[in-house]
């Protein structure tokens, strides 16, 4: 008999990936600290706003009670491309359609933020393993409430890409939004020498 998909169970199983653990609350949190005037940058859809705190549950760190907005950002534009671009695993091509509709944006930090380490070391230090950031999403979620909502009160997560772990992505939690100020979106398309660059790191083309 197949196992039961984990998003559709009212309880997520340990058997999909190590939850917090009892005394998350009381563990001392990783953390990195992006300082001021770094840039981070988004990949996000023509239709919605370059700094798009989402909430339905559907992106990896999501709040699973959809009570906090989540967006999703890389500190490269090879980790945000990676992270959005290259989600259909194996495949050859990405869709020029896909790509027409979204742009580049650089976000710029205006204040510190402190996002925790889920990555590196922090792992071991959270009691989490790589599975909470490659496995299914509904254990990635109860992470991002637990740390949402530790004493500590961090602004985000910092993890590796999926699809490049050589690349830092970052989480960042609605409460931050304040921290960052955008910039002027950059179609995908615009710059075909930036985009050739892209295609060719991760050997793939235009479908």
């Amino acid at each position: 008999m197949a196992p039961p998909d984990p998003a559709s169970s009212s309880e997520v199983s340990p058997a999909y990936g190590p939850l917090p653990p009892p005394d998350f609350t009381t563990r001392a949190l990783p953390t990195d600290v992006i300082s001021a005037r770094s840039r981070l940058v988004r990949l996000h859809r023509n239709d919605l706003r370059p700094l798009f705190f989402g909430g339905t549950g559907g992106n990896r760190f999501d709040d699973p009670r959809k009570e906090f907005g989540t967006c999703y950002l890389a500190t490269s534009i090879e980790g945000a491309f990676a992270e959005t671009c290259l989600r259909s695993v194996g495949a050859r091509f990405v869709a020029l359609s896909f790509l027409d509709a979204r742009s580049f944006c650089d976000i710029e930090v205006v204040a510190p933020l402190r996002v925790v380490s889920l990555h590196g070391s922090g792992l071991a230090q959270l009691g989490a393993t790589g599975a909470v950031t490659s496995g299914p999403h509904v254990v990635a979620q109860e992470w991002s409430r637990a740390i949402h909502d530790h004493p500590a009160a961090p602004d985000g997560i910092s993890y590796r890409s999926n699809h490049d772990n050589g690349e830092l992505c970052i989480a960042l939690f609605d409460r931050a939004s304040h921290h960052l100020a955008p910039g002027l979106p950059q179609p995908v398309l615009g710059d075909k020498h930036r985009l050739a660059a892209l295609l060719n790191r991760y050997n793939v083309g235009l479908g």
